[in-house]
């Protein structure tokens, strides 16, 4: 009986939490089953997008359900809520869609950063004018996301032996069953066990008077209780550590910590009059150090043991000059390799961290609510124009090119004029801008680089080789050139459809390649020099037609530029004769001439129609 009442509260309390969050959980099955659609078929090209977007719209409703069963009454404000997490998602993915074309590594990270202001947000608001501080709510999250990252990775491992075991011994079952199960755990089990171990917690108001409204929540009770009384109680057994997780703060976590903080002080202390402040690894030690005392502080306010306080009086004052040091070093790194948004982010962090260690110095005993709204404030800073993290690095590396390339006469009338008699430190300049703006996708916005932009020709634009001094003959004549995406081919007159990887003879393993054969017939790439030609034969291996692939290439070498895209009509060749249509259209071309070598590469739609 134990049992079935242990079960019948765990389905009441995933039941319970689907009511509280219906918003949120519909987005995360939303998710679950696009990616397991693009599991299945491979076969959408916006999932980033889409799951970006659920993501957005999942964790806006919980900060606004918290919202409401802190501050609001009544069941329309509640449907106002569920509105605007749909609508704001709904903007977001109209925005991404149709205003920004190109999806790039920064829209991510401003995306991803977002869900951290509103995940920080879920985080503080139960703190709000209510006698559970902000530890404790980050304690409540702590304890919920490692519990369910503990159950759903057996949950996984155990699916994952059951299907091994059913694969091995019974039928053969595909390896997608892994990713379909994945799937599912991560985007429907997860997050409602993570959610349905979210407390209730009490209301601002002093109201107290019990309705349906006041829990955001059905609450089908005749009891007098009092309803803020019980929320809080609740919230309290949610708190509070286990003894493993108490033990483990205290007696693990914090001596690894002090040890950890005793050798990195060592560290600067021994190495502080060489060149360890542009040490590559100085920045991310004192990034990681900064982030462990933070979380551990938190988790260390909840908890009474002797270590804890000792932890919660003496480390933010060891923080202080750690963070400083921090700062030191990203400010030498912006001098030698100029802003970029990791950096950015970097130096951020570091004023939160000073911010949090002066405050966590200063009141230790007390609630350190005020970290949450600075966090978020900077955080918001971050990807808000004119002060986001990627306009500001922008500017800063095309100005720092742009002053290198006027110093050295290498920029006129918007042109640039190689020269390869500069400093090496010039030089360097330039390489690691032109690498970051390359990177980030700034070219084409630029309109001094859009040659370079074209043929991506380094020694060509500047005048020196990137990678160091490569002897001048050892750079091949290239060409690189790519069908433009979402080209429509009209393959409907066509009997056979082919794609073919078509090499030269020295790059591949034979002199003949058969790709495909098809009712009787073979398409065939044959030759004993260079890349050869396409052949068609019959059943009776009799030759039906023949195409040069030598001819594709003679198209592009006088094109520029040499590197891009290529439309429709550059792309298709075609030849015919009284047996049949061979029809080609070139989806990727790959061509250097070395002194010595060439490699030619062609990746191809092959269509043959029989008359």
């Amino acid at each position: 009986m134990r049992k079935k009442d242990k079960l019948k509260t765990a389905l009441r309390g995933f039941t319970s939490t689907i009511n509280r969050y219906p918003i949120t959980i519909m987005f995360f099955l939303l998710s679950a089953v696009f990616t397991s659609y693009s599991i299945s078929t491979n076969d959408i090209d916006d999932l980033a997008k889409l799951l970006f977007t659920f993501a957005l719209g999942a964790v806006l409703f919980m900060v606004l359900q918290i919202i409401y069963e802190r501050f609001c009454h009544g069941r329309l404000i509640r449907l106002i809520f569920a509105g605007t997490a749909v609508i704001g998602a709904i903007l977001y993915y109209l925005t991404v869609e149709f205003w920004i074309k190109n999806f790039s590594s920064e829209h991510a990270v401003k995306t991803t950063v977002l869900l951290f202001i509103i995940l920080i947000g879920f985080i503080w608001i139960p703190s709000i004018r209510s006698r559970f501080g902000f530890s404790e709510s980050f304690m409540v999250i702590f304890k919920s996301f490692f519990t369910v990252a503990l159950y759903s990775t057996v949950l996984f491992l155990g699916m994952a032996l059951i299907i091994m075991a059913i694969d091995m011994l019974i039928v053969n079952i595909d390896s997608e069953a892994y990713a379909h199960v994945g799937n599912i755990i991560g985007y429907v089990y997860a997050p409602i066990h993570f959610l349905s171990l979210i407390p209730i917690y009490p209301k601002c108001s002093k109201n107290k008077e019990k309705t349906e409204a006041d829990s955001g929540n059905d609450l089908n009770t005749d009891d007098s209780v009092d309803i803020d009384d019980e929320f809080t109680q609740q919230v309290s057994n949610a708190i509070r550590p286990s003894k493993f997780l108490e033990g483990l703060i205290s007696y693990i976590i914090i001596p690894i910590t002090a040890i950890f903080t005793v050798i990195l002080l060592l560290y600067v202390i021994m190495n502080i009059t060489g060149d360890f402040w542009k040490d590559n690894l100085m920045e991310p030690l004192l990034v990681t150090f900064s982030i462990t005392v933070i979380v551990v502080y938190l988790l260390a306010s909840v908890i009474r043991s002797k270590p804890a306080v000792y932890f919660i009086k003496i480390f933010p004052k060891v923080m202080i000059p750690v963070v400083l040091f921090q700062t030191i070093s990203s400010s030498l790194k912006i001098g030698e390799l100029g802003i970029t948004s990791g950096r950015y982010y970097v130096i951020m962090f570091g004023i939160f961290a000073t911010v949090s260690a002066f405050i966590f110095s200063i009141r230790p005993n007390h609630k350190n609510n005020v970290i949450a709204p600075i966090l978020i404030a900077l955080s918001l800073i971050s990807i808000l124009p004119p002060t986001d993290a990627f306009t500001i690095s922008k500017y800063n590396q095309i100005n720092r090119l742009s002053n290198v390339l006027e110093k050295n006469e290498m920029l006129k009338d918007d042109k640039i004029v190689p020269n390869a008699n500069i400093a090496d430190e010039d030089k360097q300049i330039i390489i690691n801008s032109v690498r970051y703006l390359s990177r980030m996708d700034y070219l084409k916005d630029i309109n001094w680089l859009h040659d370079y932009y074209e043929n991506y020709d380094f020694q060509k634009t500047f005048g020196f080789n990137q990678f160091g001094n490569i002897p001048e003959t050892e750079m091949p004549d290239s060409w690189r050139l790519f069908l433009a995406q979402w080209t429509p081919i009209d393959i409907s007159d066509y009997d056979i459809f082919v794609e073919a990887d078509l090499y030269r003879v020295d790059q591949r393993s034979s002199s003949e390649i058969t790709y495909l054969e098809y009712d009787g017939y073979s398409i065939k790439q044959e030759g004993e020099n260079g890349i050869g030609d396409i052949v068609l034969r019959d059943g009776q291996d009799n030759e039906l037609i023949r195409y040069s692939l030598d001819s594709i290439f003679e198209r592009f070498m006088d094109r520029e530029p040499r590197f891009g895209d290529i439309s429709r009509d550059e792309a298709e060749f075609i030849s015919e004769n009284d047996n049949v249509v061979l029809y080609i259209v070139v989806k990727t071309l790959s061509y250097e001439i070395w002194d010595t070598s060439e490699y030619q590469n062609i990746n191809a739609y092959i269509m043959v129609k029989i008359k």
